[in-house]
């Protein structure tokens, strides 16, 4: 569905400023690259951002292009990078392997943050399966590209119970929080669930039933486009009611995020199909970027990400900010 088919069944509720997106994007730069202070202007020239609702399912809102291309490259890296490299962060991979994580080669002075798993040769192997007869041991790109599915960040969500323990060992990340909080001042992040889709990829339908608190998500949609589907069940529509109008179908683009609230919040919903091609360019190289992501990068890690270039070129990242308990 195009912007303009999108248009005839969407309704603009609200508006988020042009100064709250350049204040929560410059925020979460300065708090991710430790430039606190730093008051220069972003590279992209920022504009209101119209928030749209469904006329058939109130609640389910998207602010399409609320991220400027260099936020959104600062976010990948962010997660992919510096969280991804910090164990107490979940990811599928850990079940079946002990993984090697990078080591920081900092001389103690100062505090470096820990080396990605990018900067491991494609062709190298820094795991080892946890049951050798049933597992096969994996190079970094057959783990990084093939296998990768998820990540959490902040309070650990717990796949096999579908549940949320207390007193995790993590908190939700302060710069993605001061970004999530600046836009959607009504949501304290507390827990992401970082999806990573390849081609063929697929969320099947499910609902959000884990979470004791009530309030909306916020769900940032990174590389590829995707389709995002959402439906009432059976016996939820009203009398009389179209029975077409159970089931939506929305076209989501990097940069865009889906808002949920209200009923939809615990709407089934899935991701059925990540559209090959459409990842924009400026992000498809990605880690081999330049602006705001790669300041902090040594050139040893510049070499290194060169060796991935393209990463995200046929992979759709989705991050889903919630806030789990009231």
């Amino acid at each position: 569905m195009s912007r303009e088919e999108q248009a005839k069944v969407l309704k603009p509720v609200s508006t988020i400023s042009k100064s709250a997106i350049e204040n929560a994007c410059i925020t979460f730069r300065n708090a991710a690259l430790g430039t606190e202070g730093d008051e220069s202007p972003l590279e992209t020239e920022i504009e209101d951002v119209t928030v749209y609702e469904h006329a058939d399912f109130p609640g389910l809102q998207i602010a399409p292009g609320i991220l400027p291309p260099e936020t959104q490259v600062l976010w990948i890296s962010q997660i992919m990078h510096q969280y991804m490299a910090n164990p107490k962060h979940k990811i599928n991979l850990q079940t079946d392997f002990d993984i090697e994580y990078p080591v920081s080669e900092d001389s103690g002075e100062t505090e470096a943050p820990t080396p990605s798993l990018f900067t491991y040769d494609p062709q190298s192997t820094h795991s080892t399966p946890k049951n050798p007869e049933t597992q096969k041991s994996l190079n970094m790109a057959q783990m990084l590209s093939r296998k990768l599915r998820w990540l959490t960040l902040g309070e650990q969500y717990h796949w096999p119970t579908r549940s949320y323990p207390r007193n995790g060992p993590t908190t939700f990340p302060s710069d993605l929080s001061t970004l999530v909080s600046g836009l959607f001042p009504h949501i304290r992040p507390e827990s992401g669930v970082c999806l990573l889709y390849g081609q063929k990829d697929y969320m099947p339908v499910h609902r959000d039933v884990s979470e004791l608190c009530e309030r909306a998500l916020a769900s940032f949609s990174f590389g590829c486009d995707g389709i995002f589907v959402i439906a009432r069940g059976e016996g939820e529509l009203e009398e009389g009611e179209d029975p077409k109008k159970r089931t939506v179908a929305i076209r989501v683009r990097s940069g865009d995020c889906v808002h949920l609230d209200h009923e939809t919040r615990w709407a089934w919903h899935a991701m059925p199909r990540t559209i090959p091609g459409s990842c924009p360019q400026w992000l498809a190289e990605w880690p081999a970027v330049k602006g705001d992501a790669a300041k902090r990068v040594s050139e040893k890690e510049r070499k290194a990400y060169q060796r991935w270039k393209g990463f995200m070129g046929a992979k759709r990242l989705n991050v889903s900010v919630r806030q789990v308990w009231d």
